[in-house]
């Protein structure tokens, strides 16, 4: 009898500890656990606009400051500074894009031009945004994930991510938004860690690469393609194929720049390698022409002087936001420079 008792006792025991152990591995975070906090930020909405060279002139912006660039339109794109216009509100509603802001994802995501978007949380790690109708968007990715758009994609705009004084050097003519006196914008210093909340909410990501890993990712055709780009030298040219689109990624290392184009132009497809001695406003040459290229993808000199290429659909970020949206995604075999 009490050996029927202490049997029982010890089975009551083991249930216990299994419903115990299932409720704290309940707690802990899974892939797509979302963590909701849209009182954080603020969003900013159609800035006044001038010019880089205007705005250079006034010495608010430092040499270093991270900028992103639309690389296409009139004056030859334009550029902002991330300290003063997204580090703050994260989201960015404009005439000349939709921009997003994540620090823990390693980004700065740029879309057409829409209106009524806001940071709202974390989902993978990764930032979400809440548009006008309630939807809610992966801001890595611009998929709808839930919401009365639920399946759309937000529409990507050409772009990089460089330094204020290179973007500068490129094309001193573009646009920029308008600082006034350094008093209208407040100055947010750009975060140097990931925040609690990205990390809680991560999840367990892709193992292929390092979670931080530095990747360009290239979505085109309903394929994604990662570049890694840690281990890459001082100038590269990473050159692939998605679907069947020539791609190439070029890289520069001064500013932490990468963006990709089509190798296609008119009825060749082009090859492109990094030429060391070529000036750092056009530190890339094509095989067949020897055009030299800049990073914004305009011929400098050379037979293809003047000459425009297209921008693929692309982002650089880390890898746990991309492999966290682009499931699918390979990953580049880093053969070339």
């Amino acid at each position: 009898m009490q050996e029927s008792r202490s049997l029982q006792l010890y089975l009551l025991l083991i249930v216990s500890l299994i419903a115990w152990q299932t409720a704290v591995a309940d707690e802990k975070p899974v892939a797509g656990q979302q963590l909701i906090r849209p009182e954080l930020f603020r969003p900013l909405t159609e800035p006044p606009c001038s010019y880089c060279s205007t705005q250079h002139l006034k010495g608010l912006i430092r040499g270093d400051d991270r900028v992103i660039s639309w690389v296409r339109g009139a004056h030859n794109g334009g550029a902002f500074p991330l300290r003063h216009f997204l580090a703050g509100p994260r989201v960015v509603n404009d005439t000349y894009g939709l921009f997003f802001y994540d620090p823990d994802g390693g980004y700065v995501a740029a879309y057409e031009k829409d209106y009524g978007y806001s940071f709202h949380g974390w989902r993978n790690g990764s930032m979400i945004v809440k548009g006008p109708d309630g939807s809610l968007w992966s801001a890595v990715s611009g998929r709808c994930f839930e919401g009365p758009r639920q399946g759309q994609s937000l529409t990507r705009v050409p772009s990089m991510v460089t330094n204020w004084q290179y973007w500068l050097m490129l094309h001193p003519e573009s646009t920029a938004y308008d600082l006034f006196d350094g008093e209208t914008y407040t100055v947010t210093e750009l975060p140097e860690q990931r925040s609690s909340e990205s990390i809680a909410t991560m999840g367990h990501p892709d193992d292929r690469l390092s979670a931080d890993a530095s990747v360009m990712g290239i979505h085109l055709q309903n394929q994604a393609l990662a570049f890694p780009l840690d281990q890459l030298p001082a100038r590269a040219c990473l050159n692939d194929t998605v679907g069947d689109e020539p791609v190439s990624v070029f890289w520069y290392e001064r500013t932490g720049t990468a963006i990709a184009f089509s190798r296609r132009l008119d009825d060749r497809v082009l090859t492109f390698y990094a030429d060391e001695i070529s000036p750092e406003t056009a530190p890339i040459k094509d095989r067949e022409t020897g055009t030299r290229w800049s990073l914004a993808g305009r011929g400098i000199d050379g037979p293809l002087r003047g000459r425009e290429l297209k921008w693929v659909p692309s982002i650089q970020c880390r890898w746990f936001a991309w492999s966290s949206e682009f499931q699918e995604t390979r990953i580049h075999a880093v053969t070339e420079k």
